[in-house]
């Protein structure tokens, strides 16, 4: 499932790589995409949103623990009310409360939900969280944030379901997760500016037919996560040059440099990101 916190147009743009033209763009875009998902699994969390289905048990009380939750599909609860298997009770929006409260998932400053709380205020039934394996179903968008941004771009003509698309603006970018509809479509290379080779219906979603004239919006990340993936794809990119060594030494200072997964400074951007398992 490819995703990358940075595009293949900013790393290249500050110079940092020393590449010009495009033949390498393939490989820088593999890297970014390889330091991302080492992103992921360093945070023990999706930064990227994506659609899936997830069951709970809960334990008789009124907090249920769940994972990175940007939004429910119909913003419900579905429950198992007799351990038959069968999940056929919706929850009413009004019987429980997302926490933290203030969490703000689709902000560029917010965090996801991390938990459902009995709503002490609820006129409906529900006023525990039912013990047992399986007793809870979500169906919605699960990640840290969901950060969609305007290009002024829409759909070029109509798509179909083809892995070649186009679209009627220059501004999007090799690496970009893209939403058009409710679809999301990862761009790998653009070619003459509109003209874009996809992966379609990444990250759990539906691929689709889209009119002439969809807009087009793509995904954007914390400026932590991206600056940390900017700074190990670089740094990845100019190790090659000494064969991707464990260690390097620097005689001109002295120095003698070993790399170990991500970088200790990428690290201490990543930190406040890490969810911290018990």
């Amino acid at each position: 499932m490819p995703q990358s916190y940075v595009t293949v147009t900013v790393i290249k743009g500050t110079g940092a790589a020393n590449i010009d033209g495009t033949a390498f763009d393939t490989r820088l875009r593999q890297v970014a995409e390889a330091v991302s998902s080492e992103i992921d699994r360093y945070t023990g969390r999706f930064i990227q949103p994506r659609d899936g289905t997830f069951f709970y048990g809960g334990d008789g009380g009124t907090l249920l623990l769940i994972h990175d939750t940007i939004s429910l599909s119909g913003g419900t609860i579905v429950e198992d009310d007799n351990n038959d298997g069968t999940f056929d009770l919706n929850w009413a929006d009004d019987d429980f409360l997302f926490l933290p409260r203030n969490a703000e998932p689709t902000a560029e400053w917010g965090r996801p939900y991390t938990a459902l709380m009995v709503n002490p205020k609820s006129n409906g039934t529900q006023d525990a969280f039912l013990a047992g394996p399986e007793r809870y179903r979500l169906i919605g968008t699960f990640g840290y944030v969901s950060i969609l941004r305007d290009p002024a771009v829409n759909a070029s003509g109509s798509l179909g379901t083809g892995t070649a698309i186009l679209v009627d603006g220059t501004s999007l970018e090799p690496g970009q997760t893209i939403l058009i509809d409710t679809e999301r479509i990862y761009i790998r290379s653009v070619t003459t500016g509109t003209s874009l080779t996809v992966d379609r219906g990444v990250q759990n979603t539906v691929v689709g037919t889209h009119a002439s004239g969809t807009k087009v919006q793509y995904y954007d990340y914390p400026a932590p996560i991206k600056e940390a993936a900017f700074m190990q794809t670089v740094r990845l990119w100019q190790r090659r040059n000494s064969g991707f060594a464990s260690s390097v030494g620097l005689p001109e200072t002295g120095m003698f440099m070993t790399f170990r997964g991500l970088d200790d400074d990428v690290k201490l951007m990543l930190n406040p990101y890490r969810r911290i398992r018990v």
